[in-house]
């Protein structure tokens, strides 16, 4: 525990170091967590949405939810990755590498930070949407919490290949690519899955996004409890079972690709 809380703080007070990226991302997420407001305020006046009516018909709620989720795909995607370039960017890589932290905490650890970075934002601005802005919820919090840290256990798997492809490939990852498009045009973060044809919505079934934006919007917007949200729950934990083992192998793959090779360091 006393790893991950250096590894922590290490992130905590390089982000204040540059308190001016801070402040303007912080701004950003702001600024298009209103605009999304403003918009779901304009479309749905005078409105009625069908598909929405599993979520409470609560246009802001679903728009505002799916985009901030998107950030915790990001996350996944990108911390694992992005904790092994910043360390060869750095140079650091092999000292971390010779030091008795394992190098699978190494991985986990020097993640951690964005996901609680991720989480701090995300509350943040679910607090000035809903008692600034006025949106209305009626959250589950345990069970939101619960199907939030198994998305993001889920959706790791696919940053962990992600890692290793580009310890072998250094520029250029398809995972990152391929899953983060997929996820962002048919998972339903913007609209309801149901309005794709059917053939995509067979590749989005195959989602992890798909099934954890349905259980969150159900238990933030109308309380759902998990037995509510039991075929979500039980398709992530397939995806899970499936994602995590594969990942891993990919990507002590790409570590002994990179090391037999001799370009651990190199970037």
């Amino acid at each position: 525990m006393y790893k991950a809380y250096v590894f922590v703080k290490r992130g905590f007070v390089s982000m204040l170091s540059y308190r001016m990226a801070f402040v303007l991302t912080l701004l950003g997420t702001f600024v298009g967590a209103a605009q999304f407001y403003f918009m779901a305020k304009f479309l749905g006046e005078g409105h009625e949405f069908p598909l929405l009516a599993p979520y409470g018909g609560n246009l802001m709620g679903y728009l505002i939810i799916g985009t901030t989720f998107m950030s915790f795909v990001g996350v996944s995607l990108n911390s694992f990755q992005g904790a092994i370039r910043g360390e060869q960017q750095m140079g650091t890589l092999e000292f971390l590498l010779m030091s008795d932290t394992p190098l699978h905490q190494i991985l986990i650890y020097s993640a951690l930070w964005n996901f609680v970075y991720a989480c701090l934002s995300t509350s943040v601005i679910f607090l000035v949407v809903v008692f600034v802005l006025g949106m209305d919820i009626n959250v589950n919090l345990g069970a939101a919490l619960f199907i939030l840290l198994l998305s993001v256990v889920c959706m790791s798997g696919f940053g962990l290949m992600s890692a290793g492809i580009i310890m072998v490939t250094k520029q250029g990852d398809p995972i990152t690519w391929a899953f983060g498009t997929l996820s962002g045009l048919l998972s339903g973060a913007m609209f309801p899955v149901e309005l794709l044809p059917p053939f995509l919505r067979t590749v989005a079934v195959a989602l992890p996004p798909t099934h954890a934006l349905i259980a969150l919007r159900k238990t933030i917007m109308v309380h759902a409890g998990l037995g509510e949200v039991r075929s979500q729950v039980l398709a992530l934990l397939a995806l899970t079972a499936l994602t995590l083992p594969i990942g891993l192998v990919v990507f002590r793959w790409g570590f002994n690709r990179a090391r037999i090779d001799g370009s651990l360091a190199e970037y």
